[in-house]
Formats: C-alpha cells, sequence, structure tokens
C-alpha cells in the first residue's frame, strides 16, 4: 500500500517482489479482494476464519482492524 502512483514506482514494486501495487485512496474491501485472491493461489483452501494472516501480518475482515507482529496499525479511511 503506497501514496506512490506512478508507472514507474509500481514497475519497480512489483520489479522487486511485490505481488500487488495498491495506491491511495482504496478501499478495504478491494484489499481484501486483493489478498484473498493471492491466498487462492498460494494455498489449496482459504478458510471462513475472518482473520487473515500473512507472516506476522493480520487483517481482520470483520472488525477491519490490522495488526503486525501483535501491534495494531491505524488505518485512515482514505
Amino acid at each position: 500500500l503506497t501514496a506512490r502512483d506512478d508507472t514507474q514506482d509500481k514497475i519497480m514494486g512489483l520489479t522487486v517482489g511485490g505481488d500487488d501495487y495498491v495506491t491511495k485512496p482504496f478501499s478495504l474491501e478491494e484489499v481484501v479482494a486483493r489478498i484473498r485472491a493471492i491466498l487462492r493461489r498460494t494455498r489449496e483452501q482459504v478458510e471462513d476464519d475472518p482473520i487473515i494472516r500473512v507472516a506476522d501480518l493480520e487483517i481482520n475482515e470483520d472488525s477491519h482492524d490490522v495488526s503486525r507482529a501483535g501491534q495494531p496499525i491505524d488505518l485512515s479511511p482514505t
């Protein structure tokens, strides 16, 4: 997630290993859909658990809370 929306920034982000590139403003629903799409490609089955976990990142779809390494991340609506 970034505010940098220049084409060269997107190319660099994907070239250095990013699976996706999302710029601000973004909707939480879009980010969750993108994460689920990536998980479908990397896992056999996506569970009905409202919490998406990737390494130390957790996104709770129900409460819209995000944390990394157990520390809450404050996300603004835009």
